[in-house]
Order: structure tokens, then C-alpha cells, then sequence
């Protein structure tokens, strides 16, 4: 009686095998650095951080400079954890092309990140219609732009608002208790100064703003655009996206981006 031959497993086989134990590693290892970094550099008991007195510096190039030393960390750590969960997003994007479907750990990752960057009608969408907004929504913003912006609305970091409250970007919120009122604000009002306990948390909600926010659709759509082109996503490029995050409107634009211009920003965006 003669044995059964032996499956022999294929080159094909072997590679593929491979690609995806590569793929699987790759994501959780990324998984595993935002969690580290969101340990690390943002403990939750940590007490409210100092800003320094900005209006003490007597020359406007030292303010201007001790300003962007003491923002620009959050802002590189903060784009930092979009980029990796940009990359996850990438990841499982090309495991779908070799799988022809979505891990359960990728589909739950999709949701999570779906709920968190505010994908609308998502529990309509198939998972791979929410990877496809979600990739125009988590990206970076460029540096030089965030630099402008929290320049602009803490008037250097002098405001009452940035100085006491962590709050460089003049973010508003609508739940009793998450911020202060405005002094100037009428007696129907409803929205409140958001109210952080680090300038990296206010820098994180910032940038989660124009991530997901209905009114900076057109900002992340240049982005993409710019992305797809393979051309530089730049701060100057997606000042335009801004025209409803001040009463200002275009004017609010221009300012924004002679900022960038005039203070030699664009070089450190990304």
C-alpha cells in the first residue's frame, strides 16, 4: 500500500504567510507606541501646567521665539500619535488587497478610530467606506499652521484664556463645568472657554477639531488632495479651510497665513 503524498506548501504560500505575520506585527507594534506615548507624556493626574509670562520678555524676537519653543513640543507629540494611527490605517488599507477582507482586531480598530474622528452615518457605512473617510481625517496638520493659530488666538500667550487655562487656540465647549465664560458674553450664551490642564491637551482637542469638525471639511479635502498629488501638505495650503474658525472669515485667513510667512514657519511644517 502506498502513502499519500505529502501537500507540499508553495513559495506563494509561504510569502504571503509572511506578508501578513509582518502586517499583523507592524500594527501592533504601532498600537503599542500610542499607547506608551499617551502613558508617558500625559498622565492623567498631572497638575495643571504653568505657562510662562510671556509679557516679561522686553524684545519681541525673544518672545516670539521662547513662544514657539514652549508650543511646538505638544504640537510634534500630538501629530506624532495621528501619524501612527494614520499608518495603522494605511496598513490595514494594503492587508485588504491581500486578504480580501478586514481582520476582527482591524474592524474594531476602524470603529474605534470611526467614533473617535466623528465619521458621519457610520453605522450605515461598510467598514471600507469608514476607512476611506477616516484617511481624511487622521493626518497631520502642519506645525507651522498650528504655530500661526495658537500665535494668533493667545495673543502670544498673553490671554487670560491661555495663561490660566491651558487654552492657545480659543476652543469653545458646550458642557456645564468644561471651561469659564467670557466675561463679554450675554446671559444667553451657552458655550464656555475650554479649560485644560495641559497645553498639550488643549493642542489635542485642537487639532481632533479640525480633524472631524463639519466646518473644516474643505480644509482636510485640500489636504487630501495634496496627499494624493503627492505634493507637500503646507500650513499656507490649508489656511484656506479656515474661513469659519473665526467671525473674520477671510481676513482671519490672510492674517493666519502672513503669520506663517512673516515668522518663517512653513520651513518647520510638515
Amino acid at each position: 500500500h502506498q502513502a499519500p503524498a505529502k501537500r507540499t506548501t508553495g513559495h506563494g504560500e509561504i510569502a504571503l504567510k509572511r506578508v501578513l505575520e509582518v502586517k499583523h506585527l507592524m500594527l501592533a507594534g504601532l498600537i503599542l507606541v500610542i499607547v506608551l506615548l499617551g502613558i508617558n507624556f500625559w498622565p492623567g493626574s498631572a497638575p495643571s501646567e504653568v505657562v510662562p509670562d510671556f509679557a516679561a520678555y522686553a524684545l519681541v524676537a525673544e518672545k516670539k521665539q521662547a513662544f514657539f519653543d514652549f508650543v511646538r513640543p505638544s504640537i510634534q507629540i500630538e501629530n506624532s500619535l495621528i501619524l501612527a494611527e494614520r499608518q495603522a490605517l494605511l496598513a490595514i488599507k494594503a492587508s485588504d488587497a491581500i486578504e480580501a477582507r478586514y481582520a476582527d482586531f482591524e474592524v474594531e480598530q476602524i470603529r474605534q478610530l470611526a467614533e473617535k474622528y466623528r465619521v458621519p452615518n457610520r453605522e450605515a457605512l461598510s467598514d471600507n467606506e469608514v476607512l476611506t473617510n477616516l484617511l481624511s481625517r487622521v493626518d497631520v496638520v502642519p506645525e507651522g499652521l498650528a504655530l500661526a493659530q495658537a500665535a494668533n488666538e493667545s495673543a502670544w500667550g498673553t490671554s487670560r484664556f491661555a495663561r490660566d487655562y491651558r487654552n492657545f487656540f480659543g476652543l469653545w465647549c458646550f458642557t456645564e463645568g468644561c471651561g469659564v465664560k467670557p466675561r463679554q458674553a450675554s446671559a444667553e450664551s451657552t458655550h464656555q472657554v475650554a479649560a485644560f490642564d495641559s497645553v498639550r491637551a488643549g493642542v489635542a482637542y485642537y487639532l481632533l477639531t479640525l480633524n472631524s469638525h463639519p466646518a473644516y471639511a474643505a480644509l482636510r479635502a485640500r489636504r487630501q488632495d495634496l496627499r494624493v498629488a503627492g505634493q507637500a501638505v503646507t500650513g499656507d495650503a490649508l489656511a484656506a479651510g479656515l474661513l469659519r474658525y473665526s467671525e473674520r472669515g477671510q481676513d482671519y485667513v490672510d492674517e493666519i497665513k502672513q503669520m506663517i510667512r512673516g515668522n518663517g514657519l512653513e520651513s518647520r511644517s510638515d
